[in-house]
């Protein structure tokens, strides 16, 4: 009975990750070996067209393709680096403090998506409203159109920056699980900081980095809700992935 009482803590985490996650990539799957529009319905067509996919017959799926490649390589980047820069930090200050950061960090991770997506709208509106507009004009420079000139990093940033506060809370118990003596020993060998990280602490930690990556890259691949909201894939599919 001892042997089963981890896993029974972990399977509401599992059947989390098989409802939202494993469930949705495999009925995608599916959905892409049929000809299914938008009523829904379709007819079973094998793999005619990952065929039409990978034979970039249509130009917009050779640069639809690229995007996802950016889009996953630029948000995983931001996510895990991030959230390890982020979780280093708030575990080096511990007690009180480290935990009040902690908190002020998930914030971005509890709002509601539709707030979040707004919130970027209104910072990169092309508009003289947009929160970077104002700011150029408070300094005499003139406003851009962020969203129809920079499209992907917005959406990168945007969902980067969201994975960072569950990152930073993973990794924050992962590190704080380090003995005390392994970083003393450390220190005394002179040792510096971005050496501990690198040749210590990610070595210790990376099975929980592993599962991250592998989770948010999941994650990445089923989020739509930021893309359509922002920038709704444009203009002419240059922030829309796979």
């Amino acid at each position: 009975m001892k042997k089963l009482i981890p896993y029974i803590f972990i399977l509401p985490l599992i059947l989390l990750i098989l409802l939202f996650y494993i469930i949705p990539a495999v009925s995608t799957f599916y959905i892409s070996l049929t000809d299914m529009g938008r009523s829904l319905k379709g007819d079973f067509v094998g793999l005619k067209n990952f065929t039409r996919m990978f034979s970039l017959e249509d130009p917009v799926i050779g640069r639809v393709l690229l995007n996802t490649i950016f889009y996953l390589a630029g948000a995983l980047a931001i996510t895990i680096i991030g959230g390890l820069l982020l979780a280093n930090a708030t575990a080096s200050l511990g007690g009180a403090m480290g935990a009040f950061f902690r908190l002020v960090w998930f914030l971005p991770r509890a709002t509601p998506p539709v707030v979040w997506a707004f919130l970027w709208i209104w910072a990169f509106n092309p508009t003289q409203f947009g929160l970077l507009n104002m700011i150029l004009s408070r300094i005499g420079l003139p406003g851009r159109g962020w969203i129809s000139l920079y499209p992907m990093l917005i959406v990168i940033l945007a969902n980067g920056i969201l994975g960072i506060p569950y990152t930073m809370t993973i990794l924050s118990a992962a590190l704080g699980n380090i003995p005390s003596e392994i970083i003393e020993a450390s220190r005394i060998d002179g040792a510096s900081g971005w050496q501990m990280i690198i040749k210590i602490k990610i070595p210790i930690i990376w099975w929980p980095l592993s599962f991250l990556t592998i989770w948010h890259t999941l994650s990445f691949l089923t989020t739509f809700q930021y893309i359509l909201m922002i920038t709704g894939g444009g203009p002419f599919y240059a922030s829309t992935p796979l």
